[in-house]
């Protein structure tokens, strides 16, 4: 499953996030955290757990420790106590904190989104009428106008809040990295891939370049042209913006009109309360078939065999339920029609020896 270009959304920071502590009261241990600062609160994950916990700037103090090294956070009406190194995270909590103050045409930008503003009022009145039907739709397009920089800032909050629970193969992760190096596809996207020890068949993108593999769906493959079809098919979604946009459609209302009035940090955090759901996140049929087509082209233009792609839809769909396929499968079931335009599309392509792909993905297998 998983351009640039001058736009308001590509010069609003979406979120900052910090490494620290969290002491429920005094003298209570201390639990390492990861502290994402949004626009409307700060998030505090805890390290090892999916538990995560809201405090919006109202209910906390931020304070700097004598020598100005440390961070401190103290709930104003319940327990708590966080400390981050550094003062950094406090210049970023009371930056947020003062701009919360402001009235929405003192901000940054108000004057270009006021003149933004009446080219959208009769598009509002349009979807206060038809809201349930056209949302998804304008939330998909508006995807369109996110920066890339902004689109990785989204995927990494969302790839942060998962990761928590993830138990994840460093060495494995090292030797796709490199495998997918070593496939040399351009891109205007920083790829990150990551390895996740796991016994579901699965593999998804998100937004900005972040790549999941789950380690039961490495396993099950034969060769390193299946390993170079899985990456291409995902590096599309990426690169097409296949996730951003689909995931933009699917929580259609609640990021639209963050998207529309530039408050990218509450679209960050509707993204970050919904990580669990964007992991198994399925696509259009037309966008898996370009997903197929544009990762085929990858492989064909190096050379790489094409019947990657057919031996891995293959083997994964020996026996699959739906709900145990990979997203790429899930979402577009009809292997039979997809093997047959993976092979038309192909016919003719020279072939060529990958020492380096096969000597890497040698590596992968136990």
């Amino acid at each position: 499953m998983f351009f640039h270009g001058e736009h308001p959304l590509s010069e609003i920071c979406v979120m900052e996030s910090f490494n620290g502590t969290y002491q429920e009261w005094s003298g209570a241990e201390k639990q390492p955290i990861s502290l994402m600062v949004l626009e409307e609160y700060v998030q505090i994950g805890f390290i090892g757990s999916n538990t995560r916990i809201r405090w919006k700037y109202s209910e906390f103090s931020p304070a700097l420790s004598f020598d100005s090294s440390q961070t401190e956070l103290r709930h104003l009406t319940g327990p708590g106590r966080i400390e981050v190194a550094g003062r950094f995270a406090f210049e970023r909590i009371q930056h947020r904190q003062q701009k919360q103050e402001l009235v929405w045409y003192a901000r940054p930008k108000a004057k270009e989104w006021i003149r933004n503003g009446s080219l959208l009022i009769g598009l509002v009145v349009a979807v206060l009428l038809i809201y349930s039907l056209i949302v998804p739709f304008l939330a998909e397009k508006l995807a369109s106008t996110v920066s890339v920089e902004t689109e990785q800032q989204l995927g990494d909050g969302v790839y942060e809040a998962l990761s928590s629970g993830y138990r994840i193969d460093t060495a494995r992760t090292r030797l796709v990295s490199d495998f997918f190096v070593a496939m040399k596809v351009p891109s205007a996207y920083s790829i990150r891939i990551a390895v996740v020890n796991s016994g579901e068949l699965n593999a998804f993108a998100l937004p900005g370049g972040r790549i999941v593999v789950y380690s039961a769906l490495l396993d099950k493959m034969k060769s390193a042209p299946e390993l170079a079809a899985l990456l291409a098919h995902e590096f599309t979604h990426v690169d097409r913006r296949h996730a951003t946009r689909s995931i933009f459609r699917k929580l259609g209302s609640q990021v639209f009109l963050g998207l529309v009035f530039g408050k990218v940090g509450t679209v960050s955090g509707v993204l970050v309360d919904h990580a669990d759901e964007l992991r198994s996140l399925t696509y259009s049929r037309s966008l898996e078939k370009e997903a197929d087509l544009k990762g085929l082209k990858i492989l064909t233009d190096r050379g790489i065999d094409p019947t990657g792609f057919v031996d891995l839809f293959d083997r994964l769909g020996e026996g699959g339920s739906e709900g145990s396929m990979p997203e790429f499968l899930a979402s577009h079931p009809d292997l039979q029609s997809r093997t047959g335009y993976i092979k038309e599309s192909s016919k003719g392509v020279q072939i060529k020896s990958q020492p380096v792909l096969d000597t890497i993905f040698a590596q992968l297998k136990p």
